[in-house]
């Protein structure tokens, strides 16, 4: 064993399993112990550099593996020893998901241990704004600037090669390694006592029974059809081209989209167009997406033009092309959902990001993704989910009787405040996501006074949500915070602050934040518990079924293609029973062969789809 100095202790570095063994002897049973896993990259199937763990008392120390070093442990070796020995601590780490994955991969089996605590989860249930990276909490909580291991060893971590330069780097990996699981301990006993009763229940019902979901999700992926993507990509390749004539055409010359200066010139100057908002940053006349969407809605064509042309560059640049690029050899895309990425609690998702895809009907990139052979996708959403959130938290009688009895919402709003079916859907969600009356006017196209009394006809019809709404905002005005209905917090910098020190922009922020943070988290923690509860279902059942991916308030679900019935009955029971409010959930959806023809009204699910008169016929 290797003693390396660092922080105001030591790492020690182990050398064999001889030594890993007499550590764990060291360390007190039932008790914390921070684990972390040095890795060759971030993939699920990277290859492991070592171990570090760290338990108070103790200290930290760097198991290398031998996939790399001269004088590491052989994996087996490791594994068999972890297996042995995790089970009698209460392991933490800081991002669990990422740590569990590479104890999955490398033959540290589930069942030999549980997760105790995350720590990067803890100081997302404590204040959502605070960055998690946990270099970035050392510095801040602690007053310590942990050097990356660039600054360590003067190269970047994907230009190291480990087969070559491994034995030379090693104690200084060792000590970085050690100084994470020894802060990820430190961010444990600083985060643990801020948070409340709520803060802890979250964390052990919901955030921590997510870990191997969202784990085993990236793991297992998604199967793209790549030749679909391509083909796309030829199509919307030759759009382009067609669509920038149009916009040439429209506008009188030629000139570069890619230049704010150059559009506002054209735009502005040239064609008179209306300035519809001025850019935050410079000050200078918008030409961003909201731009264009308000010309479309003026009926000024180059604003369709515009819009057209920057949803499908968006589509094929963010997805069509990027897709195929992010397949391994056998087309399975593996991307990131992550419990932790918003402050509302909604899943955030990357590698792509499959939260806001462009939905085009010319171009429904979700027909790519297909399950496997012998395999077929369940796919379920909430109906309405928000709106009955909101009519749970607010007891509005009217939204209440809407739902019980089964009724269209938008339709009610409609004869209710006296604009149509259309009007009221925006009219709904405007509430919810804090439109104000300026977005009222540009989307109605009415006069400040007419957007005015479409805003207070609906609070004078929805009087118990309009009630709850200014509680809402008075209780995030006293108390500088609000939480949903399982307790998860949202802080908030300027509501309690006094009009003459506070930033009035953001003070306004904050209050729509506020019902919305309420609504939208809600409405993503019911989604939450109903994907715990179907896996957990699964695997009672002995179910050939994998979740894959979640976008807001949907699931997809990939299963063996015998038991896709079984599975669906499984989807179905715990989205609408998992969580009871006063009003009912619905879930609504379909098995299918791809996973865009979930938007396709005119297919039905695919167990329905074989015509059983022909082999009457026959017979």
């Amino acid at each position: 064993m290797i003693k390396i100095p660092v922080f105001k202790g030591v790492v020690q570095l182990l050398e064999n399993i001889g030594e890993v063994k007499e550590y764990f002897s060291k360390c007190e049973e039932d008790k914390l112990l921070a684990f972390d896993w040095e890795t060759t990259g971030l993939e699920y199937d990277a290859i492991p550099l070592g171990l570090s763990l760290h338990q108070k008392g103790v200290g930290a120390c760097f198991i290398p593996v031998d996939f790399f070093f001269s004088k590491g442990v052989p994996m087996n070796e490791l594994a068999e020893v972890c297996n042995e020995r995790f089970p009698h601590y209460k392991l933490i780490a800081h991002n669990a998901k990422y740590d569990t994955m590479i104890n999955k991969m490398n033959g540290i089996k589930d069942e030999c241990y549980k997760i105790f605590a995350d720590t990067l989860v803890m100081v997302h249930l404590v204040n959502p704004s605070l960055d998690k990276q946990l270099e970035k909490r050392v510095a801040e909580d602690f007053g310590y600037v942990k050097k990356t291991f660039k600054e360590i060893c003067g190269k970047a971590w994907n230009k190291i090669n480990w087969s070559v330069e491994g034995d030379s780097l090693l104690e200084l990996l060792a000590g970085y390694a050690g100084e994470d699981t020894y802060w990820t301990t430190k961010v444990f006993y600083k985060y643990n006592p801020l948070m409340d009763e709520d803060a802890h229940r979250i964390h052990d019902r919901i955030e921590l029974p997510l870990i191997p979901i969202l784990r085993d999700a990236k793991i297992r992926g998604v199967l793209i059809d790549v030749p679909l993507l391509k083909e796309m990509g030829e199509q919307i390749t030759a759009e382009l081209p067609k669509i920038l004539d149009e916009v040439y055409d429209e506008c009188g010359c030629v000139f570069n989209l890619n230049s704010a200066k150059q559009k506002a010139a054209v735009f502005f100057d040239k064609m008179k167009l209306p300035i519809v908002s001025y850019s935050k940053k410079t000050g200078a006349p918008s030409t961003d997406a909201a731009t264009f969407e308000e010309w479309d809605s003026m009926g000024i064509r180059v604003g369709a033009l515009m819009n057209e042309y920057s949803e499908l560059n968006k589509l094929y640049t963010g997805y069509v092309k990027a897709i195929p690029n992010l397949v391994d050899e056998h087309s399975v895309l593996r991307g990131d959902l992550n419990s932790c990425g918003t402050k509302t609690g909604r899943f955030a998702s990357t590698g792509p990001n499959l939260q806001n895809q462009p939905n085009n009907y010319h171009f429904p990139i979700r027909e790519a993704f297909v399950p496997r052979p012998g395999y077929k996708f369940v796919n379920y959403d909430y109906s309405q989910l928000e709106l009955r959130v909101m009519a749970h938290m607010s007891k509005d009688e009217r939204f209440m009787d809407i739902f019980l009895h089964g009724r269209d919402p938008h339709g009610e709003v409609a004869k209710a405040c006296n604009i149509t079916r259309k009007q009221a859907k925006v009219m709904n969600f405007g509430v919810l996501y804090g439109m104000g009356i300026g977005k009222y006017m540009r989307t109605f196209n009415v006069a400040k006074e007419r957007a005015i009394e479409m805003i207070d006809s609906y609070h004078k019809s929805y009087i118990g949500f309009a009630h709850w709404k200014e509680a809402t905002e008075n209780f995030a005005r006293k108390h500088g915070y609000v939480k949903n209905l399982f307790g998860r917090i949202r802080v908030f910098k300027e509501t309690t602050k006094s009009k003459f020190t506070r930033n009035e922009a953001m003070y306004y922020a904050e209050l729509r934040q506020a019902v919305n943070t309420i609504i939208q988290g809600t409405g993503a923690d019911i989604v939450k518990l109903a994907t715990i509860a179907m896996c957990r279902k699964f695997k009672e059942l002995n179910l050939d079924a994998h979740f894959l991916l979640q976008v807001h308030d949907e699931v997809l679900i990939e299963v063996r293609e015998d038991q896709m019935m079984e599975c669906e009955k499984v989807v179905i029971d715990c989205m609408e029973n998992t969580v009871k409010l006063d009003v009912p959930l619905i879930a609504d959806g379909k098995i299918l062969a791809n996973w865009g023809e979930m938007k396709n009204d005119d297919i039905v699910s695919y167990p329905y789809r074989f015509n059983y008169g022909l082999v009457m016929g026959v017979l």
